[in-house]
């Protein structure tokens, strides 16, 4: 692996690291966390899908908002997710909400309600115009308090459901 590629990836799993501190220490960054193949699926052998090439682009782009950046940034929340307890379905939910609040926008995907769910929330605390500190515990104590219940509605469906369609009957 490239250097630079490898110095990319553990810079981005650092910062999630240092966000997820008050969830669980998700430990130290390994290759073998990620699925370094480009095939349809965001998940494969449980392992986020994300080949070098999008980490060696990105090595180009200054530009740290491209779509580039929120792929490799969604790929390494799903690893974070799956290593401290996630299965695969609420591990992308929580990583495409932790992207959404990143990046301060929703990305057109299957989990749109739940990153809108989360991102009323986190505007409601934070305002909008937040700027990202992986070191600000007021942040650290909303990612703990999205994973929580993300955990929770991966162990309960009902609840996952039934929080999900109130959540749309009242927008």
């Amino acid at each position: 692996m490239n250097l630079k590629i490898k110095r990319i990836k553990e810079s981005m799993w650092n910062e999630t690291r240092e966000t997820l501190e008050l969830c669980a220490d998700i430990g130290n960054f390994s290759p073998d966390l990620l699925h370094n193949e480009d095939i349809p699926r965001m998940v494969h052998h449980g392992k986020p899908v994300i080949p070098d090439s999008i980490f060696y682009k990105i090595s180009k782009t200054p530009n740290n908002d491209s779509e580039l950046h929120v792929t490799a940034i969604e790929s390494i929340g799903i690893a974070a997710a799956l290593r401290i307890g996630l299965n695969e379905k609420f591990s992308i939910i929580f990583a495409r909400c932790y992207g959404c609040l990143y990046f301060k926008r929703n990305i057109s995907s299957s989990s749109q309600y739940e990153q809108s769910y989360f991102s009323s929330k986190f505007i409601r605390k934070f305002r909008t115009n937040y700027n990202w500190n992986t070191k600000d515990k007021k942040l650290k104590e909303f990612i703990k308090m999205m994973f929580n219940e993300i955990l929770t509605w991966s162990l309960d469906l009902n609840k996952y459901n039934k929080d999900i369609a109130k959540f749309i009957k009242s927008t």
